[in-house]
């Protein structure tokens, strides 16, 4: 059936589902039994545009922007997640926090929360290494990311640093999402709450933190890799470390389990 001969509503319904649903060629007209080449054809004869494959990836999935725009512990949480362990586009308006692919679950979880409709990627690098993706597409977030102080190459600029802005009382939530991403929890002959960050001003904010408010005592070391310097947040003793572990989980819903069964491991020993 030529596509003249087809009804000029549902050629409509068609384009409808295509420009303003969203959906894909493939099925934007599976209702009428169309494949993606009969909806491809319909779409070129009423001149519409194909969206290439990037702005298929960009416009197919949903998001809910206002997630970001309220503060709260979870988004907290995230900043710090995305501060450690996520990566904003310089030229892009993506944003993605990449773990390894046992931790899929909380990405899940962290996922279920801002509403996103694009599910998980879980995937094999070439080295072997199996991880887990949360990415998204949003020109609103990422400028509102940019209010917390998280930008494009943080590593490198200047403009990265701890986010002021936010809400002291949910400023434990961002310290259990930096650490979920660049810290860790060991044992030598003490057990160590340890953060890693390549802004010392991040880490400085931090020890200042728990020292007023929770007189809780760190340090801070640096060690110079190939290109940068790294720092380094420690605190030791089984007490105050009992007090850090208390401030990040106590009915807290976000974190990376594993790392939190690690802490009572050592705890408990």
């Amino acid at each position: 059936m030529k596509n003249s001969e087809i009804d000029k509503e549902i050629i409509n319904k068609v384009i409808y589902n295509y420009v303003v649903l969203k959906q894909g060629q493939k099925t934007a007209g599976k209702e009428f039994g169309f494949g993606d080449k009969k909806v491809k054809k319909i779409l070129q004869e009423n001149n519409i545009h194909i969206r290439t494959l990037r702005e298929a990836n960009k416009s197919q999935y949903k998001i809910n922007t206002s997630f970001f725009l309220k503060e709260s512990e979870n988004l907290a949480y995230i900043l710090g997640l995305i501060a450690s362990d996520g990566n904003i586009h310089s030229t892009e308006n993506r944003v993605e926090i990449e773990l390894q692919e046992e931790d899929g679950e909380l990405l899940e979880k962290i996922r279920e929360k801002i509403q996103l409709e694009r599910p998980i990627k879980y995937y094999e690098c070439n080295n072997g290494y199996k991880k887990s993706k949360l990415y998204f597409y949003s020109k609103e977030i990422k400028d509102k990311l940019a209010d917390y102080n998280l930008v494009p190459r943080k590593t490198y600029s200047d403009k990265f640093d701890f986010p002021f802005m936010l809400n002291k009382k949910y400023w434990v939530d961002y310290i259990r999402g930096l650490f979920d991403g660049d810290g860790c929890i060991k044992k030598r002959k003490s057990i160590c709450f340890q953060i890693d960050s390549s802004k010392l001003s991040i880490l400085k904010t931090i020890q200042s933190f728990l020292k007023e408010k929770y007189d809780i005592e760190t340090e801070i070391y640096s060690e110079k890799k190939t290109n940068i310097i790294l720092y380094r947040l420690y605190c030791y003793g089984k007490e105050k470390n009992q007090q850090i572990y208390e401030l990040l989980y106590k009915n807290k819903n976000l974190f990376l389990k594993r790392k939190k069964d690690k802490f009572e491991e050592l705890l408990n020993e």
